[in-house]
């Protein structure tokens, strides 16, 4: 068999689904009739590293590869199929999703940690677990809650992709963000790199911001059209910030908040925004974290500043982060019997529980061209 070298990371990103597909999407909901849906299926991107995961650990986990993986470790024979592609497909997984590829781990210079955070069924997590044990990166996991006597199916993965796991209880959780308590992890795993909760850093942005990219592209070429609005998830604030900022000036972005917290999601969009693209609901400075309200326009605290580009629906979190309600539960269960793909009641669930509630509403205006953004998670579920 015909073989080629192969740099290590391309080789993953070569069993990853890029771009994404774009479907249309025609529910029998009032209102549906009047306007066309498209789903950005990045669901389909891996079975792992799933949806959104992937676009905000990608140039990230670049960055990383580039600057303390050794050079001589990032190549391997790539066994070739009859037309010259990658052997690498769907099936070169195992049941728990994990790559067939022996002998594939990096050596790491230094052995620079990754540190990140999550909850026992972090979709987070879980992507970035995969990631370091695909190519050797060492990764503690913070985890809010003590799982050692019954972990989750996600927790279950993360031990068996040797990831170390350290579980705290919330009040240390909190100090996510502690630049003291972050100092301190760093010391004691020295030498580290924080991931902050989620994969919500600067690098993330640009990673988010080519979805959008993607989609105009298909809509071009197989539509011959454009746009209108797109709706997400929000949460920990950077997918929304990455697709705000890949916008046209005519086009809008609606977050559906999957967590109770007006004003504080709003904050963790706009702390990677620039000052025009902020949102219309702005926190008063007193609320907004300190590089944000370093970079805002000086006004008045309790004025609004008028931007039309995007904002977060605060209707549909159902009570709160991962809060199912029996009629949330209800509609996941109805939909995933009725439609061609599946949703769960954290993410997808509520934002196609909004989006079948704003249709019928009459919330976009007749003709609209609507996309709304599968991203993943269906592993929490389990």
């Amino acid at each position: 068999m015909a073989t080629i070298p192969v740099n290590k990371l391309t080789a993953l990103e070569q069993t990853l689904t890029q771009p994404s597909p774009l479907e249309l999407f025609t529910p029998d909901w009032p209102g549906a009739e009047d306007v066309t849906i498209f789903v950005k299926r990045d669901d389909k991107i891996h079975p792992v590293v799933s949806g959104n995961k992937w676009r905000k650990l990608k140039q990230f986990i670049y960055e990383y590869a580039e600057q303390h993986l050794d050079g001589a470790e990032l190549e391997e024979e790539l066994p070739q199929n009859a037309e010259g592609g990658s052997l690498y497909a769907e099936s070169s997984f195992n049941a728990e999703g994990s790559l067939y590829a022996e002998g594939s781990s990096f050596t790491a210079k230094g052995s620079v940690r990754l540190i990140s955070f999550g909850g026992g069924f972090s979709n987070h997590l879980y992507a970035l677990g995969y990631v370091c044990h695909t190519l050797g990166i060492p990764l503690t996991a913070i985890i809010r809650g003590d799982y050692s006597a019954t972990p989750t199916p996600m927790i279950s993965d993360l031990i068996s992709w040797n990831v170390d796991i350290e579980y705290v209880d919330r009040i240390t959780y909190k100090k996510r963000d502690s630049a003291e308590y972050l100092n301190s992890l760093k010391e004691r795993f020295s030498p580290a790199i924080i991931i902050p909760e989620g994969g919500s850093q600067e690098q993330a942005i640009g990673g988010v911001a080519e979805l959008v990219y993607e989609i105009a592209e298909a809509l071009a070429a197989n539509h011959n059209t454009e746009f209108d609005t797109i709706v997400a998830p929000a949460a920990s604030g950077a997918t929304m910030a990455g697709i705000v900022s890949a916008l046209r000036p005519n086009q809008h972005a609606i977050g559906i908040g999957v967590l109770k917290g007006q004003d504080y999601l709003e904050s963790l969009v706009n702390q990677f925004l620039p000052a025009d693209l902020l949102t219309k609901e702005i926190l008063t400075k007193k609320l907004m974290p300190k590089e944000f309200a370093a970079k805002a326009p000086a006004n008045n605290d309790e004025e609004r500043k008028t931007n039309s580009n995007w904002h977060i629906n605060h209707e549909y979190h159902c009570g709160g982060y991962a809060k199912a309600p029996p009629y949330l539960k209800a509609f996941c269960e109805h939909f995933n019997d009725a439609m061609p793909f599946n949703i769960e009641p954290v993410y997808s669930g509520k934002v196609f529980f909004a989006l079948k509630d704003m249709l019928k509403k009459g919330t976009f205006k007749s003709g609209s061209k609507i996309i709304v953004l599968h991203t993943g998670g269906l592993q929490g579920a389990r």
